[in-house]
C-alpha cells in the first residue's frame, strides 16, 4: 500500500471516529521533499554590576573605601570578565553546556550567578554626619521633659477635709513626681539628649556592596541549504521553534567561523526536515494538506473535516433536542465547545482539521442553545414566585395567629418585645461592645461575630444548591450572620415566655379552625385531577369548613371558648381581633419570612428542574456553561 493510500485511509477512519460520518477524502498529488536546514546557535555572555544597600551593617567582601571607589573597582573587574582576561563566566557556561553540544543546544537564556567577590564601600551617614547619634525628638535635646503630673508647674492642687472644723480645704503642694522641679528625666534618651541614629544604626557609616553577575543569552538563525522545500516550511519552523529538531532525520555538528550576533560561543547544525504535501478533495472541493517532521506532524490539514462536522453542528440550537444531543456527543463538536469554554487549544483547531469559520459558527450555535435553555429554565418563575409569596405569607400568618390564640397573655406583651425594627440598634450595641453577650467580656462579641460569619460562609459554600460567586457568597453569609442571632434568640426567649403563661386550648382550637380550615378549600380544588370535579371538590370542602365551625359552636358550652351569654361568632370575632393585634406588631417579620421562603425555594425548585432537563443532554460542558456542575 502506497504512503498516499495509507494517509487517505487514516484520515477517513479518524474523521469518521471524530464526526460520526464517513469523511470522503481523496488524496492526490503527493509531494515529498527533504528540506535541508542549517541552524546557527550562539550564546552571548553578558556581565552586569548590581548595587546593594546594607545600612549601617558592613557586609563581607573586598573593602575599597567609599561607595564610588567600590563601584569603580567592580566595573573594572567586570571589564576583565568581558575581555576574557578572567574566564570565570565563560568556564561556568561551558560546564552548563557540556562537552556534547548537540545534546544541549536547546539551552536558552541561563543565569551564571555572581562572581565570588563583592566590592564594599562606605559613606558618612548624612543623617547623623558620622556621629552615630541624633537629637532626641521627645525632649528636643534637653534631656528633660515637663512633668506629666504637674504639667511642668512643680506644684499640684490638693483638697483635704478638716474634721475639726468640718470643712474642705483646697491648697497646693510640691509635686511628688518631680520634687517640685517641674521636669523629669526623658525616658527616650535617658537624660542624655541624644539617641542612636535610626538610618545607620549608630555606626555613622552607610555601607554599599557591588556584585558582578553573569548571564548567557542565546540567539538563533536558520536558513535553507537547498531549494528542495515547500513554501510553507518556514512557517512550520517559526511556529514550532526549536522543537523542530525532534522531527528531523539527522543532526550533525559543523564548524562556524567568525562572530555571530556578538555571541561568545557559536555552534552550527545541519538538519533534514522531511515534508509531505497532498491535494485533498472533499465533495469536489480541493484543499491542501501539509505534514512535516520525522513523524509527519500535521502543519495544515486544510479544514478537511469542515463539511462533515458542519453537517452535524449546523443543527445545534435549532430547536430539536435529539439533534442537540447528537451534536454534543460528536467528539469534534464536543472538543471545540470545551476549548471555547475553557479557553484552551486543541490540535483539531491548531492544525486546521476544522477551520476557524466552522469553529466560530459552532460557538454561535452553542451560545444560542445555552440562551434557549436559560430562558426555558426561568420561564414562568414570576407567577410561581407570586403564588409562593401568597402561600408562604398565609402560612406564616396562620402560624402567628395560632401562637396568639393559644398564648393570648404572651401575645398581649408583644409591643414590649424587641422586633426586627429595633434589632439594628441591638447589632450596633453588640459591635460597639456596649454590653457583653452571655456574661463574658464585651470584646468577645467580636470573636463571636467573626466565628458566626466564618461558619455562615462555609455553610453557604457547602449547602447552597448551585455554585455562586464570592461576592454573593459573602453577601448571603453576612445576611445569615446578622439575622440568625435574632431568629435564635427570639425563638429561645419567646418560647420561655409563652410556656410561662401556659396555653389556652379552647380559644386556640376554635380560632385556629377558622384559619387553618381555609386550607380545606385549597385541597378541595387541587385534589381532584379532572377539571369538572374541581367545582364539586370546592363545594364539598366549603361545606366541610362550615360544618367544622358549627361543631365548635355547638361545643362552646363544654369548651367555654366564649361566655355563655354572648353570641358565639361575635365572641369568636373578639378573640380573633385580639390575636390580629399580635400580627400587627410582627407584620414585618411575617412579610420577610414569606419573601425569603418564596424567593429561595422557588428559585431552587426551578434550578433543580432545569438541571434535570440539561442533564438529559449528557454534556458536562453544557452543565458547566449553565453553572449546574454542582
Amino acid at each position: 500500500m502506497s504512503k498516499l493510500q495509507q494517509f487517505q485511509d487514516f484520515i477517513r477512519s479518524n474523521g469518521e471516529e471524530i464526526t460520526g460520518v464517513n469523511v470522503p477524502v481523496v488524496l492526490s498529488d503527493e509531494q515529498a521533499k527533504d528540506a535541508q536546514l542549517k541552524f546557527n546557535f550562539g550564546w552571548r555572555v553578558e556581565i552586569g554590576v548590581s548595587s546593594h544597600k546594607h545600612g549601617g551593617s558592613r557586609p563581607s567582601g573586598i573593602y575599597c573605601g567609599s561607595s564610588s571607589e567600590a563601584s569603580a573597582d567592580a566595573h573594572k573587574a567586570a571589564e576583565e570578565y568581558v575581555s576574557g582576561r578572567d574566564p570565570l563566566f565563560n568556564e561556568r557556561f561551558l560546564k552548563i553546556l557540556g562537552p556534547d553540544v548537540s545534546k544541549n543546544f536547546l539551552i536558552k537564556n541561563t543565569s551564571l550567578n555572581s562572581a565570588p567577590n563583592a566590592y564594599v564601600g562606605g559613606d558618612t551617614c548624612s543623617n547623623c554626619r558620622g556621629s552615630g547619634c541624633v537629637r532626641c525628638s521627645s525632649c528636643n535635646g534637653r534631656g528633660k521633659t515637663n512633668c506629666t503630673s504637674c504639667g511642668g508647674r512643680g506644684r499640684i492642687s490638693v483638697s483635704k477635709y478638716d474634721s475639726y472644723s468640718e470643712r474642705t480645704i483646697y491648697t497646693t503642694e510640691s509635686c511628688s513626681s518631680c520634687w517640685g522641679s517641674g521636669n523629669c528625666t526623658c525616658y527616650t534618651c535617658s537624660g542624655s539628649g541624644d539617641v542612636t541614629c535610626g538610618t545607620c544604626g549608630g555606626s555613622g557609616t552607610l555601607y554599599y556592596s557591588y556584585t558582578i553577575d553573569g548571564e548567557a543569552k542565546r540567539s538563533t538563525k536558520w536558513y535553507y541549504t537547498s531549494s528542495d522545500y515547500h513554501e510553507w516550511t518556514g512557517d512550520f519552523v517559526k511556529r514550532t521553534g526549536l522543537n523542530v529538531v525532534h522531527c528531523v532525520n539527522d543532526i550533525t555538528e559543523i564548524d562556524v567561523e567568525g562572530d555571530f550576533d556578538g555571541c561568545t560561543f557559536v555552534y552550527g547544525f545541519t538538519a533534514v526536515l522531511p515534508t509531505l504535501q497532498f491535494t485533498a478533495t472533499i465533495d469536489k472541493i480541493d484543499t491542501k494538506m501539509c505534514f512535516a517532521g520525522k513523524q509527519y506532524r500535521t502543519h495544515d490539514a486544510g479544514g478537511i473535516y469542515d463539511p462533515a462536522v458542519w453537517q452535524i453542528a449546523q443543527k445545534l440550537g435549532g430547536g430539536s433536542k435529539s439533534d442537540d444531543v447528537k451534536a454534543l456527543a460528536t467528539p469534534a463538536v464536543k472538543d471545540i465547545i470545551e476549548a471555547k469554554e475553557t479557553k484552551s487549544s486543541i490540535a483539531l483547531l491548531e492544525e486546521n482539521w476544522v477551520s476557524s469559520d466552522i469553529k466560530d459558527a459552532i460557538g454561535a450555535n452553542y451560545d444560542s442553545l445555552v440562551g434557549q435553555l436559560k430562558k426555558q429554565s426561568i420561564k414562568g418563575i414570576i407567577p410561581k414566585m407570586m403564588g409562593s409569596l401568597v402561600k408562604y405569607g398565609y402560612l406564616f400568618f396562620t402560624l402567628a395567629i395560632l401562637i396568639a390564640l393559644f398564648f393570648p397573655e404572651f401575645a398581649k406583651e408583644a409591643p414590649g418585645r424587641m422586633g426586627i425594627m429595633e434589632y439594628p440598634q441591638w447589632v450596633v450595641a453588640v459591635l460597639s461592645a456596649d454590653f457583653a453577650l452571655f456574661g463574658v467580656h464585651p470584646l468577645a462579641n467580636y470573636a463571636m461575630a467573626l466565628g458566626l460569619f466564618i461558619a455562615s460562609y462555609q455553610l453557604v459554600k457547602r449547602c447552597y444548591w448551585k455554585n455562586i460567586g464570592k461576592a454573593k457568597t459573602y453577601a448571603l453569609a453576612l445576611g445569615i450572620t446578622l439575622l440568625l442571632p435574632h431568629v435564635c434568640l427570639s425563638l429561645y426567649y419567646n418560647t420561655q415566655a409563652a410556656m410561662y403563661y401556659g396555653p389556652s386550648f379552647a380559644e386556640g382550637l376554635a380560632g385556629g379552625a377558622f384559619f387553618v380550615g381555609l386550607y380545606l378549600l385549597v385541597l378541595g380544588v387541587t385534589w381532584p385531577k379532572k377539571w369538572y370535579l374541581k367545582p364539586v371538590g370546592l363545594i364539598a370542602a366549603a361545606a366541610l369548613y362550615v360544618g367544622i365551625q358549627f361543631v365548635f359552636a355547638m361545643l362552646n358550652g363544654a369548651l367555654g371558648t366564649v361566655p355563655a351569654g354572648e353570641n358565639y361568632f361575635r365572641g369568636l370575632g373578639h378573640i380573633v381581633g385580639s390575636a390580629l393585634m399580635y400580627i400587627q406588631y410582627n407584620f414585618i417579620e411575617i412579610g420577610m419570612l414569606a419573601v425569603l421562603f418564596s424567593y429561595f425555594l422557588t428559585r431552587r425548585r426551578f434550578w433543580l428542574n432545569a438541571k434535570t432537563l440539561v442533564a438529559d443532554y449528557n454534556s458536562p460542558v453544557l452543565l458547566k456553561s449553565m453553572n449546574m456542575e454542582r
